[in-house]
């Protein structure tokens, strides 16, 4: 006995659909010989994640490929299938009702097909979509899944045809995400093998609908079972036929048996029935024409001519008034459709998209820490994967209306795990020292171990004991001080600050480098200030940028000296006279080997290499060249913070050339960013908490402990022992503050101006 396979089918109705599910779902079994030799049978699920617009977009794709796919007899299955999926992408990206997809995300439209011809099976899936076949109890996916390739798409690709066999007892699951995501593989295997199809697609649909988040998005379910059925074909043997009239088959009769008397006597009956039908038409029309004859009669009117002008007096008015009736009409009409039908559909379809994505979001959040568990310690990237949806289906409720004070928690534990999965440690700032209202323009870290700040509103440099929190003036506008060959300078206005060897460098508005240095094993601020003899720094203009040193004698504690000179275009460099009498103008050189615009330069550093900051990024220069590929990574972070990191202060933690950690700060982000002073990979990043003002004008920075509590800028020869973790210290809005750069909850802020315990280990800071 012939088998043949037969497909059981389960699939929900269109009235059990959710009513925000977009999803499509076409059957097509042929019952024309030639068709289902050549094409077989049909089997096509379109889901799409967008709500109820998606409907008429997933419809078009469906229907589009059950035509092309029938209608193309050029090739083979595989490649009319994806002809026809390229045919259905196409004209959805032509069609008004595609969904609108941002440059560079996945369409959101999937779609999962399979063909039956035989005991071929052929399976395709495009986008979000999932296909399974379960055989002898085991789940298989066929083929992979490629969610990044959903419609509409300007490249789809082409398409991935599973080619194979189905035998009886096979299931063939074509399914929406959204139903596997919530329900689970799991229990839909259990399902389809222990209930018919259609039974198993009502209780995986009831399970999708349960729960405490409730049922929303795709529900797109179809499940393919082959069975076998019996081909079997059966012949009835010819019985012979008797005639009942003798006379049937003579001469002018009829060969069938008794059709000549069952004519007559219909022949008899239309002839009486049409006699019947004459005989009423005439009693009917002389009863109506008697009717009209007996009504009374009005004499003719006699008729008038209307001029012509009048008439067409009268047509102009009756159409002026036509058209002003139905202008009236069509303005009534759509200010209501406005103001009640449209804005009610879209305040219903805003409101509903923003329950679905914060809904969305919560289950994202759950996955992470639900039920006590920690994803991002035990899979990191798994769970930032879930974060980062988490946080667009914030954005995406609150775009819609979601109130901002609901979504607060939820973005707040949203941005925690971000910032943990990309090294954003909020740090504790703490006020050291208060400067009230004077704008402090420098700070570096002396080579006593003390804070140098340069305070431009009265024109001084303070040494701050960050121990103490005492500051005493090191020097002054209109300061005398020793200068070269036993006269007197004057100190003038001071501008900017560095460090060389064991002294703190200060240029004043004159051009005039003064060094302060601190009395030896003393640290009660106690020092000499005296001019450093540098002949041609007239040549400099008044617009020098930034300045560094770089020790080459320890011992003696020489430096070269550089200087930016954005009227030369150029990095000035001195080497220290033999004596250590000064900066002779024979030994200067320019620096850079190409001229360039400094005009934007904002720091220096200098640790054998040369590093500028100019217009927001770090260059490292050597030999007077740009250092081709190396550069400070870009921050990962860019769903939270879109901007590009801009730089403005760079300081180190070790002086050694390629050694220790960068801190550079970026004042688009409040931030500042660590990184290899090798390679320029990011380490680390450091942020205030939101709820207080710093890090949005720091004007300078220094940096104690990490490798070494050497000055930041790189060019003490002092070290001590360090701390266990750095602390970063910076100026800003009229402070002197501090903070470990170490993980906080504390966020409380101290209030400027007073005297208050500010670091571990250091006490109270005073005015």
């Amino acid at each position: 006995m012939a088998v043949r396979l037969q497909m059981n089918l389960g699939f929900l109705a269109e009235a059990q659909r959710l009513p925000d599910s977009a999803d499509t779902v076409i059957v097509v079994e042929p019952n024309i010989g030639s068709t289902s030799r050549t094409k077989g049978s049909l089997f096509l699920l379109v889901t799409g994640a967008g709500g109820r617009k998606l409907r008429e977009a997933t419809k078009l794709v469906a229907e589009r490929i059950r035509d092309d796919y029938y209608y193309d007899l050029s090739a083979g299955i595989s490649v009319c299938l994806r002809k026809a999926v390229w045919a259905a992408n196409k004209a959805l990206l032509h069609s008004p009702d595609r969904p609108l997809v941002d440059h560079g995300e996945k369409g959101p439209i999937g779609l999962a097909l399979a063909v039956v011809r035989g005991n071929e099976l052929y399976v395709a899936t495009v986008g979000p979509a999932e296909a399974y076949l379960v055989r002898q109890a085991r789940l298989l996916t066929l083929p992979d899944s490629t969610p990044d390739s959903g419609m509409p798409a300007e490249d789809i690709g082409e398409p991935e045809i599973w080619h194979g066999e189905i035998t009886a007892g096979d299931c063939l699951i074509l399914m929406s995400p959204n139903v596997t995501k919530r329900v689970g593989l799991g229990p839909i295997q259990d399902a389809v093998l222990q209930l018919h199809p259609q039974a198993a697609v009502e209780q995986i649909h009831r399970q999708f609908g349960s729960g405490s988040l409730g049922s929303t998005g795709g529900d797109g379910l179809l499940f393919i079972e082959a069975t076998e059925v019996a081909s079997t074909h059966k012949a009835s043997p010819l019985k012979p036929v008797w005639p009942g009239d003798s006379m049937s088959g003579a001469p002018n009769h009829s060969p069938i048996p008794l059709a000549d008397t069952v004519a007559g006597g219909v022949t008899a009956v239309q002839t009486g029935a049409r006699q019947a039908q004459l005989a009423a038409d005439g009693i009917m029309r002389r009863g109506v024409y008697g009717l009209f004859d007996r009504m009374p009669q009005r004499p003719m009117s006699r008729g008038r001519i209307t001029p012509m002008t009048v008439r067409r007096e009268r047509q102009q008015r009756a159409a002026f008034g036509i058209i002003g009736l139905l202008a009236v009409i069509a303005i009534v009409g759509t200010g209501t459709y406005l103001v009640s039908g449209s804005n009610r559909g879209d305040s219903v379809d805003r409101q509903q998209q923003a329950q679905q994505a914060f809904a969305k979001a919560k289950t994202d959040i759950d996955l992470v820490y639900g039920n006590g568990r920690d994803l991002m310690a035990a899979d990191p990237t798994t769970a930032a994967g879930y974060l980062t949806d988490a946080y667009k289906q914030l954005a995406k409720a609150e775009a819609n209306g979601y109130p901002a004070a609901s979504l607060a928690d939820a973005r707040a534990q949203t941005v925690a795990g971000l910032d943990l999965y990309y090294h954003v440690t909020i740090i504790a700032p703490q006020v050291v020292l208060s400067f009230g209202n004077d704008d402090l323009e420098g700070a570096v870290l002396g080579p006593d171990g003390a804070a140098y700040i340069l305070d431009t509103t009265v024109s001084k440099v303070y040494r701050v004991d960050l121990q103490t929190g005492a500051k005493i003036a090191v020097a002054a506008a209109n300061q005398l001080a020793p200068a070269a060959g036993g006269q007197t300078g004057v100190v003038t206005n001071p501008r900017l600050l560095t460090t060389g060897g064991g002294e703190v460098l200060i240029l004043d508005s004159s051009n005039s480098l003064w060094a302060w240095h601190p009395a030896a094993g003393n640290r009660t601020g106690r020092g000499i200030l005296k001019k450093v003899y540098i002949p041609d720094d007239e040549t400099w203009g008044l617009g020098a940028r930034a300045m560094g040193t770089f020790i080459i004698n320890a011992q003696i504690g020489q430096y070269n000296f550089y200087i930016v000179v954005p009227s030369q275009s150029q990095v000035v460099k001195y080497p220290p006279a033999p004596d250590g009498s000064g900066y002779p103008s024979a030994g200067r050189a320019n620096y850079l080997s190409v001229a360039q615009d400094l005009t934007h330069v904002t720091d220096m550093y200098v640790d054998g290499k040369v590093y500028l900051v100019d217009k927001g990024k770090i260059t490292q220069y050597q030999l007077g060249q740009a250092v081709r590929g190396w550069t400070v990574d870009a921050p990962k972070d860019t769903l939270i913070r879109p901007k590009a990191p801009f730089y403005t202060r760079l300081v180190a933690d070790n002086p050694a050339q390629d050694q220790g950690t960068f801190y550079g700060y970026d004042n688009t982000n409040r931030r500042v960013i660590a990184f290899k002073k090798l390679d320029g990979s990011i380490v680390g990043q450091y942020m205030v908490p939101a709820s207080v003002p710093w890090f949005s004008a720091l004007t300078s920075m220094f940096v104690t402990g990490g490798s070494t509590t050497t000055a930041a800028s790189g060019t003490s020869v002092a070290t001590t022992t360090a701390p266990v973790n750095p602390v970063l210290y910076w100026t800003e809005s009229g402070n002197l503050m501090g903070a470990p750069l170490i993980p906080t909850t504390n966020n409380t802020q101290s209030p400027s101006g007073g005297a208050t315990p500010v670091l571990s280990g250091s006490p109270k800071a005073t005015r």
